[in-house]
């Protein structure tokens, strides 16, 4: 099942983001994790006495501050319901950052905290963004690939090896690409085509504005594995409901009655989220936004 979750994916972005700078797209690498002697990773609680995943060397979190390129995008209306979901699954451009880059899971960075296993689609991502750029990043570290992509065999290493951020020479490359126009434009074409994978994963709910559709994409990501947390279920539950809006807000409650994001905290935090992007009654159909749509929508990729 996951091999064929892998391969749909695969197919789906590469279908997205023809035309742009991510046409190509590499497949996702296993997310390594181990502990000595096997790894170099630690398992110990965090504050909130949850068991999470770290690297000896850190920082092991991400501040909140705002992200000035997400909140231009999410203000921008060509970039239609993308803006909206960039700005809720982002703590409402606070939590998440384009230059993001913090030891969680061995490695996690970007404006989606993607982790490891988006190394090597985002890293083609960017080589096709700019040559120029990525070369002067990363070809003195001799990367190893296959078939025009990252390792993802060496990736699963490197990540249990908390290399991906412990080991200096990769850390000084990687956090200077997180710097540039190249790398920032890659995250956001990467970023929207994961936007329409998870619209056309929930297609089949039959959902038909903005609010609806984008809550789903926002509520997929770290969605729990359960039966309470499967959004069909939801939408049953509040099959009764007069509209659609009055729906989605009930499938929303459903969410965090399942403490679907793993927690009652987080659960609430993310819907939470999700109502502040969308403060009134929308009943406007989903624009889907072209990657240059997006692209203008920022005066400048450097900041």
């Amino acid at each position: 099942m996951q091999l064929l979750l892998t391969v749909l994916t695969a197919l789906f972005i590469q279908v997205m983001a023809a035309g742009s700078a991510a046409a190509q797209f590499c497949p996702s690498a296993n997310q390594c994790r181990q502990t000595p002697p096997a790894g170099k990773l630690r398992f110990d609680p965090n504050s909130a006495g949850q068991r999470v995943w770290t690297t000896p060397c850190g920082p092991n979190t991400n501040g909140h501050a705002p992200d000035q390129i997400c909140r231009e995008i999410a203000s921008c209306a060509n970039a239609g319901g993308f803006g909206k979901f960039l700005k809720a699954v982002s703590g409402q451009c606070q939590e998440k950052h384009f230059d993001g880059y913090f030891g969680l899971d061995g490695m996690t960075f970007g404006i989606l905290d993607w982790t490891s296993s988006n190394l090597p689609g985002l890293l083609k991502a960017y080589q096709q963004r700019g040559p120029a750029s990525f070369a002067a990043q990363f070809d003195k570290l001799n990367l190893p690939t296959k078939d025009g992509c990252l390792d993802r065999e060496w990736t699963c290493r490197a990540n249990q090896q908390a290399e991906l951020m412990c080991k200096p020479d990769f850390r000084s490359a990687f956090a200077a690409a997180l710097k540039t126009v190249e790398f920032r434009k890659a995250q956001m074409d990467y970023a929207l085509a994961e936007y329409e994978l998870r619209l056309a994963r929930y297609a089949s709910l039959g959902l038909k504005t903005e609010f609806g559709n984008t809550a789903m994409a926002v509520v997929a990501n770290n969605l729990r594995r359960t039966q309470s947390c499967q959004p069909v279920v939801w939408k049953e539950a509040c099959k009764a409901k007069a509209d659609e809006w009055d729906m989605v807000n009930c499938m929303l409650d459903q969410y965090v009655k399942g403490t679907c994001r793993g927690s009652l905290r987080g659960s609430l935090s993310r819907v939470a989220s999700i109502r502040a992007v969308f403060p009134k009654d929308e009943r406007g159909g989903t624009v889907h936004p072209t990657a240059s749509a997006v692209e203008q929508c920022v005066a400048d990729w450097s900041r």
